[in-house]
């Protein structure tokens, strides 16, 4: 975990507002992890491809286009070292794919993190190609970063579905919750579509069944953390429904949702994968996509 091992923090940057918002509130994360922050951005290669055909960018330009970026990263760093002073910040600026260059990035980082658009010099849309390919092949913990409302103080909601996914993001979850001094929502929504695996007629399903059961995976999922993390209070949700939906709803209160990348059977794989994705796309707040514990 990032917090732990004091690895860096790489954020994606483009150019745009959106992104240098990101990266101010990676610039936090990371002084609060006592992790340096690594502010990383990439520009066209020389020669561009467009509609099947290829347009080569003159020399002069594509070094036009770097220098734009560099200045942009310097203003950037001068800004984030005044307003976190002590942080440890470092630079790049890359020829080529942004999505290559942040999946890179993912092998040594602890977390990732990038914006849900943009626009400028970096070589994909951010939520695009970019963040698809980084959330489907990063390493580490990624962060798709949204602008919010001030709610500094709100708690850390983390969706629970007992997979080994489920299990990375519930620690990743409290060890954020412990570090931001805020409280914990661990949420679980149970679907008898997806519990079945297939549909079910309504006067065959055993609700007071499936609730119990959501019931006592989110007490076993839960146990043992609050006596690692004492000063976490937590509140659990549990309810029927989709839990992209459940979820989405539950971001418009909270400074972070946490989510596993994927759930625990085949049926409950595409569904809860079509969670983190539907998160990503539509949450009020950043979205924090974890694989298995490493």
């Amino acid at each position: 975990m990032f917090w732990s091992d004091h690895q860096r923090v790489v954020v994606g940057v483009d150019g745009s507002e959106t992104s240098a918002a990101a990266a101010r509130w990676s610039a936090t994360m990371a002084l609060r992890a006592k992790s340096p922050l690594h502010i990383a951005t990439a520009v066209q290669d020389p020669a561009l491809y467009m509609a099947g055909a290829i347009m080569v960018l003159p020399t002069e330009g594509w070094e036009q286009q770097r220098r734009i970026a560099e200045k942009h990263v310097a203003d950037l760093v001068g800004t984030i070292r005044e307003s976190h002073p002590g942080l440890l910040v470092t630079t790049e600026v890359s020829a080529g794919s942004a999505a290559e260059m942040l999946v890179r990035f993912s092998h040594s980082a602890g977390l990732v993190v990038v914006g849900n658009s943009g626009t400028g010099m970096m070589a994909s849309v951010l939520l695009g190609s970019t963040a698809k390919t980084v959330l489907g092949s990063a390493v580490c913990p990624v962060v798709v970063w949204r602008e919010v409302a001030d709610v500094t103080d709100s708690s850390v909601v983390v969706g629970v579905d007992g997979s080994a996914t489920s299990e990375a993001a519930i620690s990743h979850a409290f060890e954020l919750a412990s570090n931001l001094d805020v409280s914990l929502v661990a949420a679980h929504a149970w679907n008898p579509v997806s519990e079945a695996g297939g549909a079910m007629l309504p006067g065959l399903v055993d609700w007071a069944g499936l609730e119990q059961e959501g019931r006592a995976l989110l007490t076993e999922s839960l146990a043992g953390w609050k006596e690692k993390y004492p000063n976490v209070a937590i509140e659990t949700v549990l309810r029927q429904g989709n839990a992209a939906h459940v979820l989405v709803e539950l971001s418009r209160t909270t400074q972070l949702v946490v989510v596993g990348s994927h759930g625990r059977r085949s049926v409950a794989r595409l569904v809860l994968g079509s969670t983190s994705s539907n998160l990503a796309y539509h949450a009020h707040c950043p979205v924090m996509v974890c694989k298995g514990v490493q």
